[in-house]
């Protein structure tokens, strides 16, 4: 089974495609059974997919404490991508952000958070993969 993760926002985002070995972020508009099966979980109309460096969400999984731990030089391609992206929305918009299995996006939300991505590093306190979270990532200005 594979993470997926999805973001919505109030503004149309442009959607890229995913290049095998070049990507370290993708954002796509979900097919139809993932939106029906998303439905209630956002407040914000344009939903997306959010493909790490694999295709899937799976690559923005990611723990701090392992940061300088030589066995995981290949997981940080795509998280740091993951936060440049949550910083660049969040400039004057909250960012819903919704993480569960693939295929399991109707299970009931288990935990709610609210971030700020920029006080957020990959080093120090990434926020890691949470199945069945929300989060609201908060704009830098309201």
């Amino acid at each position: 089974m594979c993470y997926a993760v999805y973001i919505a926002t109030a503004t149309p985002q442009p959607t890229t495609e995913f290049v095998e070995g070049v990507s370290k972020l993708c954002l796509s508009v979900p097919e139809a059974g993932e939106l029906e099966r998303l439905a209630g979980k956002f407040t914000l109309p344009h939903v997306y997919h959010v493909g790490a460096d694999g295709g899937c969400s799976c690559g923005f999984s990611f723990q701090s404490q392992f940061y300088d731990d030589s066995k995981w030089p290949n997981s940080k391609a795509s998280p740091p991508a993951l936060l440049d992206l949550l910083n660049e929305l969040t400039t004057h918009a909250t960012v819903e952000y919704y993480c569960c299995w693939s295929g399991n996006e109707a299970d009931p939300i288990q935990n709610y958070r609210i971030l700020n991505s920029r006080e957020m590093s990959l080093k120090e306190n990434y926020f890691d993969l949470e199945e069945d979270e929300f989060i609201w990532f908060k704009p830098e200005k309201a």
